[in-house]
């Protein structure tokens, strides 16, 4: 994992994303300020259409905003061109997303150093190792992702998120496609990996259970932040959404 001081890993500040003008201007975020502390899991909450995926693309620096800035660390990304965006995203930004994105002709090994082979960096084997003892993958590094289940899939894409030791993970609905004892699973190899190997974590999600693993859930609806708290139940969290609809 990448620090940068004592600062957030990242931060957005007055963000603002909006689409089309005139009569067609839609606004999906209003003015968000947020911050990713250090070794710390962070659930992003709210109805259809409050703004959630966008926010988590802007902090990613999948998308720009219409104003406002984000920082990774010390860089505020409007200061970088395409090239070096890209470059500090390879490196200091891991996504996992519901679809699991892995290649099937690689094996599940193979798929977890990928990020590093593109980079042409050398593999910490120590380091590979390490996850693939933490998720559990001893008996599965060999198998192709068609081999094995969706939940072993989403083990993969963890470990490949964390191949590259990146400042933040950022994932987007992460047990959408799984059963209930497999989200499970994957949720609390996210809240390890926060806990026993350092990592900033940031979830979008819908689902409360999800949610509940977190230190932090963050509220939105209409493109504000309209509630922020800690640790929260499952049902408190329930009652929460109820509450913003």
């Amino acid at each position: 994992m990448i620090t940068d001081g004592d600062g957030p890993v990242v931060a957005g500040r007055n963000l603002i994303k909006r689409y089309g003008e005139g009569t067609a201007e839609v606004y999906a975020l209003r003015g968000v300020t947020l911050e990713l502390g250090r070794e710390s899991f962070t659930a992003i909450m709210g109805p259809s259409g409050s703004g959630k995926s966008t926010l988590m693309h802007l902090l990613a620096g999948l998308d720009h905003p219409t104003d406002g800035e984000v920082l990774i660390g010390p860089t505020r990304l409007t200061d970088l061109d395409d090239a070096d965006l890209t470059r500090l995203r390879r490196s200091r930004v891991s996504f996992v997303f519901q679809s699991f994105n892995l290649l099937p002709v690689l094996s599940a090994e193979e798929n977890i150093v990928l990020p590093r082979r593109i980079a042409g960096e050398k593999i910490d084997e120590v380091w590979l190792e390490r996850l693939i003892v933490v998720f559990g993958l001893q008996d599965r590094r060999r198998h192709r992702p068609a081999e094995l289940s969706g939940g072993e899939q989403q083990r993969v894409a963890l470990a490949r998120a964390l191949m590259t030791r990146p400042a933040v993970i950022f994932a987007d609905e992460p047990t959408g496609n799984l059963d209930s004892n497999a989200s499970e699973d994957v949720l609390t190899l996210l809240r390890r990996s926060v806990d026993d190997l350092g990592q900033t974590v940031a979830i979008v999600t819908h689902d409360p259970a999800a949610a509940a693993h977190a230190d932090r859930i963050v509220f939105l609806r209409d493109g504000r932040v309209v509630r922020e708290a800690g640790k929260l139940s499952a049902p408190e969290i329930l009652d929460a959404l109820k509450a913003l609809r």
